[in-house]
């Protein structure tokens, strides 16, 4: 049988098609939608899933809690979608309602709550569909860092651990199907620790992780693919299953959604259907430069996006702070958001948590662990890459990077990638422990979220009074038109 499974991941609420460098559109559930209707029209064994993170990051999200999503997940008939963790932060009750909406199983297998409690049985380890006479089996992990869920879900979540989860349910699955599908969302390398540690795991389709895979990444004979975030891009996956034989993936790509795409008309009414009814769009002020929130530009090395947000901090708070920072998790759209009019709408998504900045007082040997920590993926580019404002920091991304425990917060090995860190043109002595620097953070950041445990130990902690929205709303209204084209303060080698 060729099986052919079409899939998604990390959406986050982009139900419009999405501006490219070039000046066009990709995306959009309309677009989707005609495309997986002509490829249902080819193929009778077909699966839709989607690898989580529906609905979080637009003004659709900050007006509707998801719900226009999910809708129209079902209008696309999804089969199957994963757990995400940003599915989680509207609390338990907007969890709960989503899930209940959902006409789909939606998945996790490594997180599980209390009998009587309300997501007690929202979700199931696993779901097993019966396709041309043959049992395709998907089971779905979410990613554990505890951090990036609200304290109502926190409290009471039980957690097991990935591996341990796969390894006892894979030959279970195994024996009940004739292929089995692991549906993640534990992000590029809890994907690939999952596949080198459990065999029998016959495909991986990940999500968490933003940037696409163009082609299948085999770890112990176990494919894995990913689309991309905001849907711009469709995987299509092809496999050969027989019964009693290993299954075997045959083809895959990714599928541009462009205008070759009609928009289907049932889907474009339900879009306008909510449109409709969202917060008049107002403009805050000009942007006199781009700002690129994909991850590929964003997580790279300085860029406009982080420059504006930090800069608009450093701003703000004036001679109450010498250094800003944001890490790029907090910046989100996945979109280019063009030079001119900058609109509540924009912000939303720009920013979608809204958390409170920090203030805090950190030493220069901190000051070298944060810098060390947000240059230690390049040059994979991930959400923990850091922007700053007040400095000019040279990385060099070949020399030994810092390395920490999975599960925080213990540095294996300090790394050695920051060559220099100047402030106000003097080199910083990052050994000089008497040395502080007063810093405001993005909220996460700032709580010790996202890896940077080490601000946990900062001096005169505090929660700014305004959010990070308001700060950028008064710098758009007092600054207008803002200029956060890169200037050089971060400055990569090789």
């Amino acid at each position: 049988m060729k099986l052919i499974i079409l899939h998604t991941n990390d959406t986050h609420g982009q139900l419009h098609p999405l501006p490219t460098e070039a000046g066009e559109y990709l995306g959009g559930y309309a677009r989707r939608a005609t495309f997986i209707k002509q490829q249902r029209a080819a193929h009778p064994h077909l699966l839709l899933v989607d690898a989580g993170d529906y609905y979080q990051g637009t003004r659709y999200w900050h007006a509707f809690r998801g719900e226009p999503d999910i809708t129209l997940m079902n209008m696309l008939a999804t089969d199957v979608g994963a757990l995400g963790n940003h599915d989680c932060d509207g609390g338990i009750e907007v969890l709960a309602a989503r899930l209940r909406q959902a006409n789909f199983p939606v998945l996790c297998a490594n997180m599980t709550f209390p009998p009587e409690h309300p997501l007690a049985d929202a979700w199931q380890p696993f779901y097993i569909k019966k396709v041309g006479g043959l049992k395709v089996a998907f089971f779905s992990m979410l990613i554990d860092a505890m951090q990036l869920y609200p304290p109502d879900f926190n409290a009471d979540v039980r957690v097991t651990d990935a591996i341990e989860t796969a390894k006892k349910l894979v030959p279970r699955l195994r024996a009940q199907a004739d292929v089995v599908i692991h549906l993640s969302h534990l992000g590029q390398l809890g994907d690939v620790a999952v596949a080198e540690a459990v065999s029998g795991i016959d495909l991986v389709i990940g999500g968490h992780t933003h940037l696409p895979l163009d082609e299948p990444l085999v770890i112990n004979d176990t494919p894995i693919v990913r689309a991309i975030a905001g849907g711009q891009l469709m995987g299509r996956v092809e496999m050969d299953i027989s019964a009693g034989e290993p299954a075997r993936l045959t083809g895959y790509r990714l599928v541009r959604l462009d205008d070759a795409f009609a928009d289907d008309p049932a889907v474009v009414a339900e879009i306008d259907r909510w449109r409709a009814k969202l917060p008049p769009e107002r403009v805050l002020g000009q942007l006199a430069t781009p700002i690129d929130t994909r991850s590929q530009i964003k997580g790279g090395g300085e860029s406009a996006a982080g420059n504006f947000f930090t800069d608009a901090m450093r701003t703000y708070f004036g001679d109450a702070v010498d250094l800003a920072f944001v890490h790029m998790g907090t910046l989100r759209g996945d979109r280019i958001y063009p030079a001119g009019d900058f609109t509540n709408h924009d912000l939303s998504e720009y920013h979608p948590f809204d958390n409170h900045p920090m203030l805090m007082e950190i030493s220069a040997p901190q000051l070298k662990h944060i810098l060390e920590y947000g240059a230690s993926a390049l040059p994979y580019t991930v959400g923990t890459f850091l922007s700053q404002a007040g400095l000019r920091v040279t990385i060099d991304p070949r020399r030994p990077r810092m390395e920490i425990a999975p599960h925080h917060p213990h540095i294996l090995s300090p790394g050695e990638r920051i060559v220099r860190a100047e402030f106000h043109g003097e080199p910083v002595d990052f050994s000089n422990e008497s040395r502080t620097f007063r810093i405001v953070t993005d909220g996460y950041m700032g709580r010790g979220g996202a890896g940077y445990f080490v601000l946990k130990e900062a001096r005169n902690i505090r929660r700014a009074a305004v959010s990070g929205s308001a700060v950028l709303k008064w710098y758009l209204e007092k600054f207008s038109p803002v200029n956060p084209a890169p200037d050089g303060r971060i400055t990569i080698l090789a």
